[in-house]
């Protein structure tokens, strides 16, 4: 069972780091710092999942307005991937938006993980997802989406999931 935890340390951010290259952006030939050419202004938060003391996943989001935040790069290593590492990573991110009462999540979710996003409640959010030649160029492509927080409901995001039939 993975923990997940606050990334804290430069040492974790370390990992979190080198864990979204390794999984995001290394397979498309996209250069090490490419997360920091594509962050936004922001405060941002850091999730690390660790299972038997190696980094499994991650999560960074940025809060976009007072009550927004945008869910900008989750990665769960391919070994650890189809064990609930990544929900586990988006519920915790899930329940400490609603204790800063946060209103809205938002993210650009690759074509790859749409239905895992939609999954944990999400759903298409109006507006054009924006392209790029390299990520099309491995055929991917974008989709916004959202979720709104639902003040006095549970955290676990499985239970949007079970409330839509899902």
């Amino acid at each position: 069972m993975a923990t997940v935890k606050t990334v804290t340390t430069a040492d974790a951010a370390a990992k979190l780091d080198e864990l979204l290259w390794v999984v995001l952006w290394q397979p498309l030939g996209l250069p090490r710092d490419i997360r920091h050419t594509l962050s936004l202004e922001g405060e941002e938060f850091e999730l690390l999942a660790q299972e038997n003391g190696q980094v499994v996943g991650g999560l960074v989001a940025v809060w976009t307005g007072g009550t927004e935040i945008e869910l900008r790069h989750l990665a769960v290593a391919s070994h650890a991937q189809g064990h609930g590492i990544g929900r586990s990573l988006v519920t915790e991110f899930y329940r400490i938006a609603k204790t800063k009462n946060c209103e809205r999540i938002h993210t650009i979710a690759r074509n790859t993980s749409g239905e895992f996003f939609r999954m944990l409640g999400f759903q298409t959010a109006p507006g054009q997802a924006p392209e790029h030649p390299i990520f099309r160029e491995h055929g991917i492509s974008f989709e916004l989406m959202e979720r709104f927080v639902e003040q006095g409901t549970p955290a676990d995001c499985s239970t949007a999931a079970r409330s839509r039939g899902g």
